[in-house]
């Protein structure tokens, strides 16, 4: 039986490899350029900022799961990874979706804020939501208070993914949290109807 201090630290060895792997294939991802000159800055800038952030991305991404949990890290990173298409999807059809609001003869521009809670409880899965839906265009997160949203929107339309759940559970699904329900529309006009 191994010890848990020697398991814990060959999750910990096996997590900062795939992280270096990770961001080396990503620098020569974005780079374009496979020449020495540029492999070897990539690898040096890999290894530089894999020392430099491993403990906050090792903590992040192992709360909440057994010591050393190399495998547990991995399916978050790997969903994590597969939510990114899909979020950029979901920006690239906003801005089309604003773009026919702004351009159409009649601008049919309703803009109103949407009230919600959500059932994540990890904080850095509500940051993500958070984060999300302001680089969608056409939403922003105004508040985020214990998982109780304030989103505005510039028509009821393009908070469709927000009141379907599909992207709370895109990024519950990274942390296995909890599935949202599709929500009632609640949208309010101003400031002063969330006193109310």
């Amino acid at each position: 039986m191994q010890r848990p201090a020697k398991r814990n630290w060959q999750g910990r060895l096996a997590f900062l490899t795939a992280q270096f792997f990770l961001l080396l294939i990503f620098w020569l991802v974005l780079s374009g350029h496979f020449n020495v000159e540029y492999i070897s800055f990539g690898v040096f800038s890999a290894a530089l900022i894999t020392l430099l952030s491993n403990d906050l991305f090792y903590s992040i991404f192992t709360r909440g799961d057994a010591p050393g949990s190399f495998a547990s890290a991995s399916v978050k990173i790997w969903t994590l990874l597969l939510y990114l298409p899909w979020l950029l999807s979901r920006i690239v059809l906003a801005n089309l979706q604003v773009a026919y609001l702004v351009l159409h003869p009649r601008m049919p521009v309703d803009p109103g804020l949407l009230r919600f809670r959500t059932r994540m409880r990890r904080h850095l899965a509500q940051v993500i939501l958070a984060n999300s839906i302001t680089l969608t265009p056409g939403t922003i997160t105004l508040d985020l208070q214990d998982g109780s949203y304030i989103v505005h929107a510039i028509a009821p339309s393009s908070a469709g993914d927000l009141l379907s759940a599909a992207m709370q559970n895109k990024v519950g699904a990274i942390f296995r949290e909890e599935k949202d329900v599709p929500m009632e529309e609640q949208w309010l006009k101003s400031l002063g109807e969330l006193k109310e």
